[in-house]
């Protein structure tokens, strides 16, 4: 073999080690580049779902206040330009208290939802005639799962004690305000709760006897239960609340005749409300039912 050919397979030799060389590194290098461009491309993820996350936070919090501000402008075309219309305490003016009730009734009487009782005096004979029937049969607290009857019977008591207009305008109340339901249950329940300060009332309320009655019936019974269960979670939760506020009223009055026990629907209420968005007054409700855990010890 003559020199010339020892140098070209020399040459071929080291051009097969370079190439292989070669390609090896570009192997490496580009592991490296989608390694780098991998994790590159996580931390532009994380970094994309933060602002995603800062962006919804941003959403949630101008529809809160757009929410807030249209609760407010409804507020005030019912009630008036006032700052006090409604108070979570108990030392509310009596004449305030009968004004906004009046107010809200006056209200109710031009909206379309109100069937025969829409006019001038309607809705305050709505309330009577809803309180008088409430009162005269009062629902089973106990023992309805006895029997197939009887459990229909308390199942299907709203309904054949209100009948049918009364039972739609109801709902239909609750559907066409429920942006302002929360402002208009407290003063109703604190309006009826105001019996011993504001004795002389011009319209018609269940008294505390029969309040406890549903509100045990709505808490404690398969077929409250139920009836709310089928009702919007926002009502749901209020009249969970308002109901536990009664059942403490009737123990401090002594009036629990059925033994409830309001510890385990405090706990549940308190849940229930601090999961419910859109609530506007979800800070007092649940200083409330913290008070009531206190109170029974919990």
């Amino acid at each position: 073999m003559n020199r010339s050919i020892k140098v070209l397979i020399t040459v071929l030799i080291a051009g097969m080690i370079l190439f292989m060389g070669f390609t090896q590194i570009r192997k490496w290098h580009q592991a490296g580049i989608a390694r780098v461009l991998s994790e590159e491309k996580a931390a532009c993820d994380g970094a994309i779902a933060l602002l995603n996350a800062d962006l919804e936070s941003i959403k949630n919090e101008l529809a809160q206040i757009k929410d807030t501000e249209e609760y407010e402008r409804r507020v005030s075309e019912i009630f008036g330009e006032k700052t006090d219309y409604f108070s979570f305490g108990d030392d509310s003016n009596c004449n305030d208290l009968a004004l906004q009730v009046q107010t809200f009734l006056k209200y109710m009487e031009q909206q379309d939802y109100m069937g025969s009782y829409k006019g001038s005096g309607g809705s305050q004979k709505l309330l009577g005639d809803v309180t008088k029937r409430l009162a005269r049969s009062t629902p089973m607290l106990t023992g309805e799962l006895d029997d197939l009857i009887r459990l229909i019977q308390n199942v299907t008591h709203l309904y054949r004690n209100l009948g049918k207009e009364r039972v739609n305008i109801l709902k239909n109340l609750l559907k066409s305000e429920s942006d302002i339901i929360e402002t208009v249950m407290a003063i109703f329940y604190v309006y009826m709760s105001s019996e011993d300060r504001c004795p002389d009332k011009n319209i018609q309320l269940p008294s505390l006897e029969i309040r406890y009655q549903y509100a045990g019936f709505f808490l404690n019974t398969l077929a409250g239960r139920s009836y709310l269960l089928r009702r919007d979670s926002k009502i749901r939760v209020l009249v969970s609340y308002y109901a536990v506020l009664t059942i403490d009223m009737a123990n401090d009055e002594m009036l629990n005749t059925s033994g409830i026990d309001i510890r385990p629907f405090i706990d549940h209420s308190f849940f229930e409300i601090g999961n419910q968005k859109g609530l506007i007054y979800k800070g007092p409700y649940l200083e409330k039912l913290t008070g009531l855990r206190a109170k029974y010890n919990m």
